[in-house]
């Protein structure tokens, strides 16, 4: 069978195995979550701005995730990714629910993951990450992060400490709801709201899982956060 779709994801640049990019794994839940197929086009830092153009004519500024459509187009960002992928597949689970406010308040909630707890795990990873590159990408990925932090290499990962405290604060909104739903951050089901936070959990322990052990697993005394990463992995492939 021909998989018509393709998409275009960050690898690590020594094994080219690693898919770390919470970007991209947000578009990776949802095509699992609608089970649809596609092929995986696995790149490096360096790879993307010449080889997204080259396989599709419409990107000039490439990035990822890129899905190419069956017309040969490429179609970038997650969030429009799953758009699409509910308005041509809606016969299949909802990532947004049944209304445009459930659609928005998982948008709020996306904004608060990527307020909140992003920014301390992308401080705990960036060393694992520029760690898993070659040497090429792993230069193209200091200087890249030096620019936009406006931080020296061994000052942008900050105290160890505060990443730890700041991650449980802002994660405690999360423990109470899934203390709440009792599964979900929805409830019964998942959505888009769940593939957004699994996402950021996904980047985490595949950059450094015994940090993502001890600041997301282990944050709380119960089993609720672990009990949710477990439910998670039926969509992690």
């Amino acid at each position: 069978m021909t998989i018509a779709l393709k998409l275009f994801e960050l690898v690590d640049g020594k094994t080219r195995q690693i898919s770390f990019s919470p970007a991209v794994w947000r578009a990776k839940f949802a095509l699992h979550y609608k089970n649809v197929p596609y092929e995986s086009v696995p790149l490096t830092f360096l790879e993307i701005p010449t080889t997204i153009p080259n396989m599709c004519k419409n990107l000039t500024s490439p990035t990822v995730p890129t899905l190419q459509l069956e017309s040969g187009e490429g179609m970038v960002d997650s969030f429009a990714i799953a758009e699409y992928l509910e308005e041509n597949y809606p016969d299949r689970p909802s990532l947004f629910g049944k209304t445009a406010s459930e659609k928005h308040l998982q948008r709020f909630f996306e904004s608060y993951v990527q307020s909140k707890l992003h920014p301390a795990i992308q401080r705990m990873v960036y060393l694992p990450m520029y760690g898993m590159q070659d040497e090429p990408n792993a230069l193209y990925f200091r200087s890249s992060r030096e620019k936009s932090s406006g931080r020296a290499h061994d000052l942008i990962t900050g105290n160890r400490d505060d990443n730890l405290r700041e991650l449980k604060e802002n994660l405690a909104l999360v423990h109470t709801q899934l203390l709440r739903t009792g599964s979900w951050i929805l409830g019964s089901h998942p959505g888009w709201a769940d593939f957004v936070l699994a996402s950021a959990f996904v980047w985490f322990n595949a950059c450094t899982p015994n940090d993502f052990e001890e600041a997301i697993l282990d944050a709380y005394d119960d089993q609720v956060i672990r009990n949710y990463w477990i439910k998670v992995q039926q969509y992690v492939y």
